[in-house]
């Protein structure tokens, strides 16, 4: 694709200019992925109360999704950095059309992947989970078919936040997840423990809340994308599958599902030795996981920010203007984690007890938060330049990294420091923090050597 002649939508400017930008695109993101957290962390603190049992069925289960949803996220991955090309070479049309693809495809990968859960998603769970208690076998393989049943609309709400993120819509998406999220507190509440005239269903209300508020936000996206003018998709156009347009989709997606499988994969196997463990240090574990990823969401916001502005700004053929784009986000991403970071070292009980009243689970929970507390700088430039990195279309290089830090790094150090030298929980967590330096050097290494300038997607 060629870069569009004429003035681009996206130029450079002074320090403070591009501090600006990056803080308009990062803010809503950021927001929104406060609260799409909250999705998550609603459940596991309402079906934590249940007890250990139902909040490790949960967690199990949610790792089962985050494999099927590895499919989504690539689909996402390669729209977005297609549609920031072709925003930022003025090419709306082109942008629109990369739309429309990405859901004719969709819909047939999504109801494939809703298939295979509804049917296997209990017996995937007692394959991979052989160790766990029957109970939290069978509350988890309930869980799996009941949200399963919204992935279709799930997929649509994932891959237009995605398209609406590269034309630089991030407030929209913040939006829909904040109605979103709003539904999943009420429906958890009435759900989970019968209030009102709702019978109490435990485990299984959480699901059917997280299913509904899933399907309530891919209907609120297609209603939203078929009023768009950024990106004009109307049911009157054309939906006949176009080879060219999807292979494009797919060159930059297919890198980046295979990334995502790799890092899905790696985490489950990660979790089967965390699981070994026992079920309080599961428990421990999902509970630490919540509270750290408080620190995800300013991390994702500004890797939005960078994934947009990068593919943007090649769009329009400022490939300079690229990089101090990733480099700005990449600067006030580590800023805000390493406060972060900072509040997890020194306070970390507080959060912790959001999520668990069991002293146990709160002592490992807290060593384990203290311990990933040093770590947030790393993990913040691992996701502000990989997510340059995508809207550059250099997904490629990012399944290296990834293979070799989960593979390599993280999953061997995990199981010799948790299993074989017997320092349970914190030795994987210690694992996972060597991961994340190992990770952040290779990632700013790519980044620094300017080869994604020149990729063409």
């Amino acid at each position: 694709m060629e870069p569009h002649t004429g003035k681009p939508p996206v130029l450079g400017g002074t320090q403070p200019e591009l501090r600006e930008r990056v803080l308009k695109l990062a803010w809503p993101a950021i927001v929104e992925n406060l609260l799409h957290t909250m999705v998550g962390v609603v459940d596991t603190a309402m079906v934590g109360r249940l007890g250990a049992y139902a909040l490790a069925a949960v967690g199990l289960a949610n790792q089962v999704f985050n494999i099927s949803l590895t499919v989504f996220a690539a689909m996402a991955t390669g729209s977005t950095a297609l549609v920031a090309r072709y925003i930022g070479a003025e090419e709306p049309e082109e942008a629109a059309e990369v739309a429309r693809q990405s859901l004719v495809v969709g819909i047939l990968i999504s109801g494939f992947v809703t298939a295979a859960l509804l049917a296997l998603g209990h017996v995937l769970l007692r394959l991979l989970f052989p160790r766990a208690e029957e109970a939290v076998l069978y509350h988890g393989g309930l869980y799996v078919r009941i949200v399963a049943a919204a992935q279709v609309l799930n997929y649509f709400l994932i891959i237009i936040n995605g398209v609406l993120r590269g034309a630089g819509d991030t407030t929209t998406p913040m939006r829909i997840t904040a109605l979103v999220n709003a539904q999943n507190v009420v429906l958890n509440a009435c759900l989970i423990y019968g209030l009102g005239p709702f019978p109490r269903m435990g485990v299984a209300g959480a699901a059917v809340a997280t299913a509904v508020s899933q399907a309530t936000g891919g209907l609120l996206a297609v209603r939203h994308l078929l009023r768009s003018d950024q990106v004009a998709v109307r049911l009157s156009d054309s939906f006949r599958p176009n080879s060219s347009m999807i292979r494009r989709i797919m060159n930059i997606g297919v890198p980046a599902g295979i990334e995502q499988g790799i890092m899905r994969v790696a985490q489950l196997v990660y979790t089967m030795v965390v699981s070994s463990l026992g079920t309080v240090a599961y428990a421990a574990h999902q509970v630490a996981l919540n509270a750290e990823s408080i620190s995800f969401m300013p991390g994702s916001g500004f890797a939005v920010a960078a994934t947009t502005l990068v593919g943007q700004n090649l769009g329009a053929g400022k490939p300079e203007e690229a990089e101090r784009a990733g480099y700005e986000a990449r600067l006030m991403a580590v800023i805000v984690m390493s406060i972060m970071g900072a509040v997890f070292l020194l306070i970390p009980g507080p959060i912790v007890r959001i999520f668990s009243a069991d002293p146990e689970v709160m002592r490992q929970a807290v060593a384990c938060l203290r311990l990933v507390a040093v770590s947030q700088p790393a993990l913040a430039t691992i996701m502000v330049l990989a997510g340059g990195l995508r809207g550059a279309g250099d997904t490629r290089a990012i399944v290296k990294i990834t293979l070799s830090g989960f593979i390599l790094v993280r999953i061997f150090s995990a199981y010799v420091l948790a299993v074989v030298l017997n320092m349970g929980l914190i030795g994987a967590w210690i694992g996972m923090v060597v991961d994340l330096f190992f990770r952040s050097y290779l990632v700013s290494r790519r980044f620094r050597s300017g080869q994604w300038k020149l990729i063409k997607v």
